[in-house]
């Protein structure tokens, strides 16, 4: 009786352990997004502004009076030049507070580069405007892709709670 008792709790314990490595190993990431890495800030004057793209999207927040809803615009610009290509980008907060409403849904939303996908955690919400200190968040892409900088761009993602 007492066996297989010990044989249930050591293979408790190597699922555990098994589950424990692949996800240090990163086994168990999103399979469909592509690798980034958040690499910091960069200052956006206003001739760097021209180079960054306004990508329009739809966000929806839930919290505890309904399901809230709106539109706003991130600007986004793709950098290939360097070592790594960098994607960078930045939503300009509101007064009404709307926006900070998106920038809670681009926390959990996707980036669609063209047919790659990366989180959009990396854009950054300010409330500065270009040559006036507005700093856009970055992410690095891993494995070498560079794509184009015209590539078509996308945020989609679901509803999240507020």
């Amino acid at each position: 009786m007492r066996r297989p008792l010990l044989w249930a709790i050591a293979f408790v314990f190597a699922i555990v352990v098994g589950v424990g490595i692949a996800i240090s190993r990163g086994w168990l990431r999103e399979p469909s997004l592509t690798r980034s890495d958040y690499v910091g800030t960069i200052e956006v004057s206003a001739d760097d502004a021209r180079l960054y793209r306004a990508v329009p999207f739809e966000w929806r927040v839930t919290g505890p009076t309904g399901r809230v809803g709106g539109r706003d615009v991130a600007h986004i610009r793709i950098d290939p030049t360097g070592e790594r290509t960098v994607i960078c980008g930045w939503l300009t907060l509101d007064k009404g507070g709307a926006s900070t409403r998106a920038s809670r849904w681009l926390s959990e939303a996707t980036l669609r580069i063209g047919d790659l996908a990366i989180p959009a955690l990396f854009i950054a919400a300010v409330q500065a405007a270009p040559g006036n200190g507005l700093n856009a968040g970055c992410a690095g892409l891993f494995d070498r892709l560079e794509p184009a900088v015209d590539a078509p761009l996308s945020l989609d993602g679901p509803a999240v709670p507020e």
